[in-house]
């Protein structure tokens, strides 16, 4: 989590696994020539990082704690323009933070440590650097919140604060980390049925929304309530919820059921607080770090349930056996799903159905368990499904997907390996272009590169954006057939050829973000990205998203040559929804960015005005 936080966004990782070279082996060090992977040593030191973990409501210590140590690569100094910086201007800097386990020559490896009956962790044996410490409550203490070293504010909420750095010489014993974690805000009530009955078993959990957004997003666990009705939703962050209550009846149908009578098909629907199956007519509740909010009564909404049977079959026309499928629901602010396993002759039957828009998926995999997709990723379908009466009939006929092969070429040749690597570790992998799209299709299709820069990657199912990158090198464009497909998607088909063309060219944008007064934020988010609207995805390789350091700098490195708008804003203000921005939040952020222009190899400064808390994200 911390990880994901501090970093850029990178759809790529490194392969972990070494890719041996072909026989023979070529002379140590020809161009052009793959070599053996040298596996670094885990390097070691003499310094400690020594701290103490208590609650922040009791000063208790916190026993068996959670505790995370991560490297962090030092930041660089802001690069002042030629003759210094022009009056007026604007500027923008994320701070680059290469926070990875498998670190750079030099660097230690991220460490977890638990704490004591004190609440006392230590990390020792660390050599010189700088790092980040994170706490999280143990198993048995979920109403207390994850805090980092020298943060402000709590964890989660997609708005993590990565808090103070910890630098340490070789030797040096730094023994003042201590953590104060708070306790959680908690929601509690009651759940009855249209008569005001009690309702037992029924699921209860929230959904998030930001100060200012119309989006929420599924966070924290649930809760399920008692005989009494009674929920108590723990362990939330400070901020704005929408309750929600499930009912669920059984979707099996078992072989020779009877019919369903009229009253079989009335159930209860997905209601939210106070009593409403419209999630835009949901009222909010706020939670309140420390304190209880109670009394949230929901009376379950009843509705029409339908029942929905059909066959999966492979891409011969033969039914498939024992398949695992998905009915899944998106709304505009979750998502639920309803299982199903198919019989011997392929055929699947579910009720209790709600009425709205549905994806069916099912997969039938071939390979071996945990070759994942490296393995054969067997055949797959999905279909769009709309629900407002009984369905019978359905048919889904699955598909092995696309078989793709690739070149990975650079741009200004190779980049120089990092030392003690002697061959690229890259890796290509294939993401959703549209997350809705892709939800319930399972695991991500992925490929290694192998020593000569080639790819194969099998079982692409829709439109899809593909990425790689690697240290010092970054995804410029992906292209089939000479048209290029970076950023917009594509649903790529048997035998093309992909050239994913990679640049160590790329620019910097950085600066200092103030408040209205002119003070430096030292927690403000950032987010650049560019001026074409069919680039406004999350994971667009011209976004990019970072945080200003402590003495409210920041540097947004890797951009590629183009315009641009960059804006600073609250960290709950930039939180990424579960299913990414849409373009009608990027429009609304336009109105406040500042745009820019940059070139290639150039390093800009543009001075940022954090946004108010508010606003209309």
């Amino acid at each position: 989590m911390i990880a994901s936080a501090a970093i850029l966004l990178l759809s790529a990782a490194l392969a972990q696994v070494p890719v041996p070279p072909p026989p023979p082996p070529p002379a140590p060090g020809a161009a052009g020539q793959p070599r053996d992977v040298v596996r670094r040593p885990e390097p070691t030191g003499s310094a400690v990082i020594r701290g103490r973990v208590v609650a922040a409501d009791t000063g208790n210590p916190m026993r068996r704690a959670n505790v995370s140590l991560q490297p962090v690569a030092p930041p660089q100094p802001l690069t002042p323009p030629p003759g210094g910086a022009p009056p007026g201007t604007v500027t923008t800097a994320v701070r680059l933070e290469v926070v990875q386990s498998g670190a750079p020559m030099g660097m230690a490896r991220a460490r977890t440590a638990t704490t004591d009956a004190q609440g006392v962790f230590e990390f020792s044996g660390l050599p010189a650097g700088t790092y980040r410490v994170m706490a999280s409550p143990g198993q048995y203490s979920p109403g207390y919140l994850s805090m980092a070293y020298g943060a402000k504010r709590p964890a989660g909420q997609g708005a993590f604060e990565p808090g103070a750095t910890i630098e340490v010489a070789d030797g040096q014993r730094f023994d003042k980390a201590a953590i104060a974690l708070p306790r959680g805000g908690v929601i509690s009530g009651r759940i009855t049925d249209e008569n005001g009955d009690p309702m037992a078993r029924v699921q209860v959990y929230t959904l998030f929304f930001p100060p200012g957004s119309s989006r929420g997003s599924r966070m924290g666990a649930g809760a399920q309530t008692d005989d009494l009705g009674h929920f108590r939703l723990y362990g939330l962050n400070p901020g704005d919820y929408a309750v929600v209550a499930e009912a669920r009846g059984p979707t099996f149908v078992p072989p020779n059921a009877p019919p369903e009578t009229e009253d079989d098909k009335i159930g209860f629907m997905t209601t939210y607080y106070p009593g409403t199956p419209d999630e835009g007519t949901a009222q909010r509740v706020r939670a309140r770090a420390g304190a209880e909010t109670p009394g949230v009564e929901i009376r379950m909404m009843t509705g029409r349930l339908f029942r929905l049977s059909g066959i999966v079959s492979d891409s011969q026309g033969r039914p498939v056996a024992r398949s695992n499928g998905q009915f899944i629901r998106r709304t505009a602010n979750s998502t639920s799903s309803f299982g199903f396993t198919t019989d011997e002759q392929g055929r699947f039957a579910v009720r209790n159905i709600p009425p709205g828009t549905y994806r069916l998926v099912a997969r039938n995999r071939q390979g071996p368990p945990g070759e994942g997709m490296q393995g054969d990723p067997g055949e797959m379908g999905s279909m769009p499904i709309t629900v407002n009466s009984d369905l019978e009939g359905l048919f889904l006929m699955l598909s092995p997907g696309a078989t793709v092969t690739g070149q990975v070429v650079f741009e200004q040749g190779p980049p120089q390996l990092p030392p003690g690597q002697q061959s690229f570790q890259m890796r290509v992998n294939g993401t959703p272009a549209d997350p809705e799209a892709g939800m319930g299709i399972g695991p991500s299709p992925s490929a290694t590169v192998t020593p000569d820069l080639t790819f194969t990657l099998r079982g692409l199912h829709g439109e899809l954006l593909l990425r790689t990158g690697g240290p010092n090198m970054f995804l410029k464009s992906v292209t089939v057939g000479g048209r290029d497909v970076t950023d917009t998607g594509y649903e790529f088909k048997n035998g093309d050829q992909v050239i994913l063309t990679m640049t160590t060219r790329t620019s910097t944008l950085e600066g200092m973000v103030t408040d209205a007064g002119g003070k430096p934020v030292t927690d403000a988010a950032i987010l650049v990205f560019s001026d074409d609207k069919t680039a406004w995805r999350v994971n667009a390789t011209r976004t990019r998203r970072g945080t200003a350091d402590p003495t409210g700098k920041y540097r947004v490195a890797g951009l590629l040559p183009g315009r641009y708008y960059v804006i600073a804003a609250p960290r709950e203000r930039l939180i990424v929804p579960s299913m990414g921005y849409d373009t009608s939040l990027f429009e609304q952020l336009v109105k406040e960015a500042t745009p820019f222009v940059i070139g290639e190899d150039e390093q800009r400064q543009v001075d940022l005005k954090v946004l108010a808390a508010g606003g209309g994200l």
